[in-house]
C-alpha cells in the first residue's frame, strides 16, 4: 500500500511539474509575440522564441514560435537584410 501511494504522489509532482513547463512555454510564448511587436524589443522575442524550442521542440508552442521566427527572417529578407535572413533561417534547418 505503502509503495502504491508513493507512486501516486510521485505521478501528482511529475503532472504537477508539466503544467508548470506548460505555462512557462505559454507565457513565454506570449512574451515573444508581444515584443516582436517592436524593433526595439525584437532580440528579446528572437531569444524567447528558440528558448520555447530548445525547451520542448515537439510542443504546439515550439510550432508556433517556428513560425513567429519564420516571419522575422521573411520581413528581414524583404527589407534587404539578407544576412541576418540568412542566418535565422540556417538556425531553422
Amino acid at each position: 500500500m505503502l509503495k502504491l501511494q508513493s507512486m501516486t504522489e510521485e505521478n501528482q509532482i511529475n503532472l504537477s511539474t508539466q503544467q508548470t513547463q506548460k505555462k512557462a512555454l505559454q507565457a513565454t510564448l506570449r512574451m515573444a509575440q508581444d515584443w516582436s511587436k517592436s524593433p526595439d524589443t525584437l532580440h528579446h522575442a528572437i531569444k524567447s522564441y528558440k528558448d520555447v524550442i530548445r525547451q520542448n521542440p515537439e510542443t504546439v508552442e515550439a510550432g508556433e514560435a517556428r513560425i513567429a521566427l519564420l516571419k522575422i527572417a521573411d520581413n528581414w529578407d524583404k527589407k534587404g537584410q539578407k544576412y541576418a535572413a540568412a542566418r535565422l533561417y540556417k538556425e531553422l534547418m
